[in-house]
């Protein structure tokens, strides 16, 4: 069995410490009810949203259940960079999108390629784990916790009294979870040995992974070099806060200075102001003597006239 074979695989990674158990998930639920009392269980049979999409992913071990189970001709795709595949009836031949896909022969359909003509499931004992596990899903929090979250996509559900239920749900997302883990470890650590066990046609050539890894590297290291440009154009010189020092040294002294000028500009004036008033009492004296002086030569002269006169 296939499922076996890939147990065995992983055996030789040794990723307990990187495994979910269930004692260390927290589990949220938001406006459900108290967990300890009530448990929301989908209640598929009364379903009307059709929430089974034309693309489920699927993880390395549910491919190898379907090999085991022979609908294997319904998975399309290669794992590249994640570790999931998605279904095609058509088994891939018309797949257009960037990744694998599980979808119906009508490319406008909107429900699962398993779901048959009364709305259920027709693979359900068989179904991929995602599928089990709806709506709830383990996630990492801002804290590296894993958190156990109901999705909120399903609204067909009961909140009830049914813990064992609630609890097989909630134990098939961990089991989702870790099989993803795995599935990711194997791929990136033993793809020769998949390639051996009949995997290979579900991976994607490594030729293609390092052209796609060159590219986007290539792609990294130019945002790297303009990001580099824009910090080299507007870098300051190292020894920048110096300068700015010394810049504010030399505003001081210039505004020490311009009040020294104003001080001297204003001595200056009132200097000239004096000089100009000492002249002009000078002249003024000056101006007086010379005009006594002129009508002394005046009335001498008027004498002098008169004398002869007589």
């Amino acid at each position: 069995m296939k499922i076996d074979e890939l147990d065995e695989l992983a055996s030789e990674l040794n990723l307990s410490n990187i495994l979910v158990k269930p004692d260390e998930v927290i589990f949220t639920l938001e406006n459900m009810g108290d967990l300890k009392t009530t448990f929301p269980v989908p209640n598929c049979s009364r379903c009307t949203e059709k929430c089974c999409p034309p693309g489920v992913a699927i993880s390395l071990y549910d491919v190898a259940r379907f090999i085991d189970i022979e609908l294997h001709k319904f998975i399309a795709g290669t794992f590249s960079g994640y570790v999931e595949l998605f279904l095609s009836e058509d088994g891939g031949e018309n797949v257009k999108l960037s990744r694998p896909y599980m979808s119906n022969e009508d490319p406008n359909s909107k429900v699962c390629v398993f779901m048959d003509e009364e709305g259920k499931c027709s693979i359900y004992e068989n179904r991929p784990l995602i599928c089990r596990a709806y709506p709830i899903a383990i996630r990492l929090d801002e804290n590296k916790r894993k958190v156990g979250i109901w999705m909120g996509g399903c609204k067909s559900y009961d909140i009830n009294d049914n813990e064992p239920a609630f609890r097989k749900l909630f134990l098939s997302a961990i089991q989702d979870y870790n099989e993803k883990v795995t599935s990711n470890s194997l791929l990136m650590y033993s793809r020769n040995k998949l390639r051996e066990i009949g995997f290979g046609k579900y991976m994607e050539d490594e030729w293609n992974i390092l052209i796609e890894y060159s590219k986007k590297n290539k792609e990294l290291m130019k945002k790297v070099s303009d990001l580099e440009l824009v910090v080299e154009r507007f870098r300051m010189p190292q020894d920048y806060s110096t300068i700015i020092q010394r810049l504010q040294l030399d505003n001081d002294w210039l505004k020490e200075r311009m009040v020294n000028l104003e001080k001297e500009i204003k001595q200056q004036s009132e200097r000239a102001h004096s000089i100009i008033a000492e002249l002009a009492g000078q002249m003024s004296s000056e101006y007086r003597k010379l005009i006594e002086t002129i009508l002394q030569t005046k009335e001498q002269n008027q004498e002098k006239k008169g004398f002869w006169r007589r």
